[in-house]
C-alpha cells in the first residue's frame, strides 16, 4: 500500500454529515441479516452526486473505527487521472490488465481506516476487464483486507458496467438527484439490477433542495452540501504525491 501524507477532506457542515451517519447505520442494520462487505454505487446519469456519496460514505464508514476502501471502478471516465495530469498513476485497470499487484494500487489518506484505490488508465476494453476472473480475485482480496468496499460505478443509463459489478457484489445503491431523472428511466435501471441478480439496498436522494426539507432540517444544506468531503479529499489528493 502507498501514502498519503495530505489532508484529505474538508468538513461537512452538521447536517450533511449527520446524513450519511443515517446512510451508515441504515447499511449496518441490513448487514445484520444479509453479509453486506462489497457495495456498488450507481446512477442513471452523470452528475447526480455517485462519487460525492461513495466518498463521503467511505469516511463515515472509516471514522466509525472500520476500515473502508473506496473503489473508483469507473473505467471509461478517468477523472481523476485527468486532473492529476499524469500518465502512470495505476490504479484498478492497471491490475486488472495485469501490469501490477493489488498492494501498489491501495492508497492510504491522513483518515484512520480510509483508503481509496483509483481506476488507473482508461483501458480499451473495461466491460471484459470487469468481467473477468481477475476481477473476481480482487473483490476476495480487498474483502480479506477491508471491513467495506464501496465501488464507484459508471451511470447505469450509459454502459452496463455496473450491472456486472452489482452481480458480483453484496449490495447496491442507487443515487438519484431529484428532477433530474424521468421516473420511467428510473425503472428501466432498477430492472436492469434486477436482469442482473442485484440485490438493490435501496436509493440516496443527493442534492434536495432547502425548501423540500427546511421543516425537519432548519433549512440546512443536507446531501448537497457546498462543502463536501470529496471536493477537498480531490483538490488535495491531486497535489499530494504517493
Amino acid at each position: 500500500m502507498t501514502s498519503s501524507s495530505k489532508k484529505a477532506l474538508e468538513k461537512l457542515n452538521n447536517p450533511a454529515e449527520e446524513a450519511y451517519k443515517v446512510l451508515r447505520t441504515n447499511l449496518n442494520f441490513y448487514g445484520l441479516n444479509h453479509a453486506l462487505k462489497t457495495i456498488t454505487v450507481t446512477s442513471y446519469r452523470p452528475n447526480e452526486g455517485k462519487t460525492t456519496t461513495c466518498i463521503n460514505l467511505s469516511i463515515s464508514i472509516a471514522e466509525s473505527g472500520r476500515k473502508a476502501l473506496y473503489v473508483d471502478a469507473d473505467l471509461r471516465k478517468p477523472m481523476l487521472m485527468k486532473d492529476l495530469g499524469s500518465n502512470d498513476f495505476e490504479g484498478l485497470s492497471n491490475y486488472l490488465s495485469g501490469h501490477t499487484d493489488i498492494e501498489e494500487i491501495i492508497h492510504s489518506t491522513d483518515i484512520d481506516g480510509f483508503f481509496y484505490i483509483p481506476c488507473g488508465v482508461k483501458p480499451f476494453n473495461p466491460t471484459e476487464l470487469l468481467n473477468s476472473e481477475r476481477f473476481d480475485d480482487f473483490l476476495i482480496f480487498v474483502q480479506q483486507h477491508f471491513d467495506m468496499i464501496i465501488i464507484d460505478t459508471p451511470p447505469l443509463g450509459s454502459v452496463i458496467d455496473s450491472s456486472i459489478i452489482a452481480a458480483k457484489t453484496d449490495g447496491t445503491l442507487i443515487v438519484i438527484k431529484p428532477n433530474t431523472v424521468k421516473y420511467k428511466n428510473a425503472l428501466m435501471l432498477k430492472e436492469q439490477l434486477e436482469k442482473s441478480n442485484a440485490r438493490i439496498l435501496g436509493v440516496v436522494l443527493n442534492g434536495v433542495k432547502n425548501r423540500d426539507y427546511k421543516g425537519y432540517y432548519n433549512s440546512y444544506d443536507y446531501y448537497g452540501s457546498k462543502r463536501k468531503y470529496a471536493k477537498g479529499w480531490l483538490k488535495n489528493l491531486i497535489r499530494s504525491k504517493r
